[in-house]
């Protein structure tokens, strides 16, 4: 705008014939004086840091874990960082972090030019590729399910995944399911996480006659589709930066789904940085410490005592004793109230002593608090599966006292809290808390306690056999359990261990006669029954199974013609098994061959071994069925025995036990 001394006339606005008056320069702007507070701050967090440069180490105390010890007093705090919820326990970085963020406000308000901040700008991490495959290329609209299949797999996660997990809290959860049924544009990406880790539960959940009826694919092909999709959203939301709880709840539920169809060490590995993540929210410290409102520290201590559950059976299912938590964690266990009793806005929260359907849980949390505060036990059973005549008694006492004390404690949680006509998640509830308890007696019991000792157990091979035996049956008994298996039948299949069964049947195919022979049959034909994915021979593990399977009936048709002198009759699934094998694999299934793998001639024929030569810590603790070459095991090349490739693992010394007591 020119001055009115340009000489120039006056511009004139045409819209309102007004003469435009020229305004008074601003004065010049002074430079800003560094600001005081700033420095300080700047000053206090160099003095932090000197204190911490300069710090002796403290001196390492014998005080038992802040979960065993009462007297413990919790520090540390939940900090607000990116978008995200932090758990920070050192008071160092704590104060550091309470520095910075003074600091930071001072600049944000000197600096308000800038709209844009971290949380509005994220994008797919990259770094999430680490422990989930990348899909970021996925299209989450087209992996969706339809709107009214929306509505079935809800229904279908309500009655047999959520009475399991209870990792989320229905009433809340439910709007989202409606609004995800009608349209999907304002669901945020962490909710969109959580639909699709319901949508795969669900799947899981179902049995392949019942997905197709219901859905009109195979249950394989669903949950490749919104298994993509929950990877794909967690992905995009970006697991390893970002913290949250439901974010948190979807990645649980997706772990849980993993049982047979995905490598059960990786498995292992991935449920660790689910662990990694919840100790950085703090979820290892009881939400009544950390002054959090009744509701949230609830359903904090659900989500941790899952994730306890899910790395303890993992970490057994990979041949380890236990799994290896944060030191210092206090959570309290969840307390014993429905969903319906819950909601955000509740200043307390009451405990109810009547039957709730918390039950299956609160017994599960028994069974992770014997494998938290006994670590003897684990050695016990160790020792019991190596055959081991040096057991300490002092640990095997405790080991037992303890095993007691647990019997005690869960008869009566069932006692005060469950009802079996209240539903299948009762009866699930006790079948699996006697089931375990018979269980860990077994494991622990020593092999010349065996009631087989000196007649079928007189080595630690016997042993051995009888454990993977006991193993299956006990399986097999929660397979059958009237009242249940409609529902949670899928659950209790998770746990099946085909490495386990190929060692039981491997020693079929040496023994002949005994009880315990006559039961191990009957768990094969049962395991067939039920494990109708066995029949599909293009896994090796499979194979295998089918392999010495024929093989060791061939050798008991011999055994009972002999006996009889009439052929017996053929079950129907090993009738199934040799139309299903190649004829040159039948051929070399024949009752004379030797069974031991890591000498076996196939090309020829000899005189049955009196035993597998079989470290069990090859079959069991270390080697995963799917990293065995079990084609280079059955293989005949001409004049030469041929080793068994345990998949890089070689002989190693018996160390972890391998079958997963939970």
């Amino acid at each position: 705008m020119a001055s009115s001394s340009s000489g120039k006339p006056p511009r004139v606005l045409a819209c309102a014939n007004v003469t435009c008056t020229p305004s008074t320069p601003a004065p010049a702007r002074k430079r800003r004086r560094p600001n005081q507070d700033l420095q300080q701050r700047l000053a206090r967090c160099e003095e932090l840091l000197s204190e911490y440069a300069t710090a002796r180490p403290a001196a390492p105390s014998s005080a038992g874990s802040p979960s065993q010890d009462e007297t413990w007093k919790p520090v540390g705090k939940l900090i607000v960082d990116d978008g995200g919820v932090k758990f920070i326990d050192s008071f160092l970085w704590a104060s550091i972090h309470g520095e910075l963020s003074a600091m930071r406000e001072i600049l944000e308000d000197e600096e308000t030019d800038d709209p844009c901040t971290p949380a509005d700008s994220q994008s797919c991490d990259l770094n999430a590729g680490l422990v989930l495959s990348d899909t970021s290329d996925a299209n989450l609209e087209e992996l969706h399910p339809q709107p009214a299949h929306v509505f079935r797999l809800w229904q279908i996660f309500l009655e047999r995944v959520n009475p399991l997990t209870k990792v989320i809290h229905v009433p809340t959860v439910q709007p989202l399911l409606v609004e995800a049924a009608t349209s999907r544009a304002n669901i945020s990406k962490t909710n969109e996480a959580l639909l699709f880790s319901i949508y795969v539960m669900a799947t899981v959940a179902l049995s392949e006659d019942e997905c197709m009826e219901r859905f009109g694919c195979t249950k394989d092909d669903a949950y490749s589709r919104y298994s993509k999709g929950c990877r794909s959203a967690l992905m995009r939301i970006g697991i390893l930066k970002n913290y949250d709880l439901v974010v948190l709840q979807s990645l649980v539920l997706y772990l849980f789904s993993l049982p047979g169809r995905y490598d059960r060490h990786a498995a292992w590995i991935l449920n660790g940085v689910t662990v990694r993540i919840a100790q950085k929210m703090g979820l290892h410290r009881d939400g009544e410490f950390l002054g959090l409102p009744p509701f949230e520290t609830e359903m904090r201590r659900r989500l941790w005592w899952r994730i306890l559950l899910l790395d303890a059976m993992y970490a057994l299912m990979s041949g380890l004793g236990h799994s290896l938590l944060p030191r210092s964690w206090d959570t309290k266990a969840p307390l014993n109230v429905n969903d319906s009793d819950l909601y955000p806005t509740m200043t307390m929260i009451q405990p109810k002593d009547s039957p709730t359907d918390m039950i299956f849980c609160l017994i599960c949390c028994e069974i992770a608090r014997l494998m938290v505060d006994t670590p003897e036990l684990h050695v016990v059973i160790m020792q019991n599966e190596m055959g081991s005549e040096n057991l300490d008694p002092d640990k095997l006492e405790k080991a037992s006292r303890r095993i007691d004390e647990l019997d005690r404690t869960m008869t009566g949680i069932l006692q005060k809290y469950s009802d079996l006509s209240m539903g299948p998640v009762h009866v699930l509830a006790t079948e699996t808390k006697s089931m375990m308890i018979e269980k860990l007696r077994e494991l622990s019991c020593p092999m010349k306690n065996q009631p087989e000792w000196g007649t079928e157990i007189l080595n630690a091979k016997d042993h051995l056999f009888k454990l993977s035996l006991t193993a299956g049956e006990h399986n097999l008994r929660m397979y059958q359990c009237p009242g249940v298996n409609r529902l949670f039948l899928w659950y209790m299949m998770s746990h099946f261990q085909i490495e386990v069964f190929i060692y039981m049947i491997g020693q079929l195919s040496c023994r002949t006669t005994g009880k315990l022979v006559e039961r191990a049959w009957a768990a094969v034909e049962e395991f067939y029954l039920f494990h109708t994915e066995m029949f599909d021979l293009s896994y090796k593990a499979h194979l295998a199974a089918a392999i010495f399977t024929i093989r060791g009936w061939r050798l008991r048709e011999k055994v009972l013609r002999e006996a009889s002198g009439s052929a017996p009759e053929t079950p129907g699934y090993i009738v199934k098994l040799q139309s299903l094998l190649p004829a040159d694999e039948t051929k070399r299934t024949l009752s004379n061959e030797s069974p031991d793998l890591p000498n076996l001639n196939a090309g020829t024929t000899g005189t049955v071994q009196p035993s597998v030569d079989v470290s069990w810590d090859q079959m069991l603790g270390f080697v995963d069925a799917g990293s065995i070459e079990w084609g280079d095991v059955f293989q005949a090349p001409s004049g030469g025995q041929v080793p068994a490739n345990y998949g890089g693992y070689g002989t190693t010394a018996f160390g972890n036990n391998g079958i997963n007591w939970m």
